[in-house]
């Protein structure tokens, strides 16, 4: 498997396993024994937000474009995936305001909320299943060894997410919630 790919699928094992962190914290809504925590919660949030677009959704995009230049029947699915980038960030966005208005003591529907985060947690959950399970193959099967080479030089550009490389202090805290959490725990549906 090229070196990019390897990158990219350890990148989704470390958000997916953020995304069910993220989750139980959000249950600390639904359950009085259970602490939540606000200010993590829009740390994960600003994480989501800031993170993926910085990092793994440009290397992502870089070697979807490539994919783009050559000839198979799936090209809209692949460009649905570039596009789904800024959806998802645009819902991440929503969510943090409405988090934000929660940490201000400002009124907020519960159940619009929970209704929105898991679709949200869908959304997210899906789109990297989809990127795993035919985008990627498929980049595996288009692209021959120049283009690998050629896009490990492009995406070198772009470095790599600080959370799980450990490189900024400022994730430090969110970056032992997530190592630590167990998500075969049995505390998730």
């Amino acid at each position: 498997m090229p070196a990019l790919l390897e990158r990219l699928n350890d990148e989704h094992r470390n958000l997916a396993r953020f995304l069910y962190c993220f989750k139980y914290q959000l249950r600390g809504f639904e359950d009085p024994n259970q602490e939540t925590n606000i200010n993590l919660i829009l740390d994960m949030l600003d994480y989501i937000n800031t993170i993926p677009e910085r990092y793994h959704h440009p290397a992502e995009d870089v070697m979807f474009k490539r994919m783009l230049t050559k000839d198979f029947d799936k090209k809209d699915l692949v460009q649905s995936i570039i596009d789904d980038h800024a959806n998802l960030e645009s819902i991440t966005v929503n969510l943090k305001n409405d988090f934000n208005a929660i940490a201000m003591d400002i009124a907020v529907p519960m159940d619009r909320l929970k209704q929105k985060v898991e679709e949200y947690l869908d959304a997210q959950l899906e789109h990297l299943d989809i990127e795993e399970s035919e985008i990627y193959p498929l980049a595996e099967e288009l692209l021959d060894e120049t283009d690998w080479q050629e896009l490990d030089t492009q995406i070198e550009q772009i470095g790599e997410d600080p959370l799980f490389d450990q490189t900024k202090a400022e994730y430090e805290q969110m970056y032992r919630e997530v190592v630590n959490f167990d998500i075969h725990g049995g505390i998730l549906d």
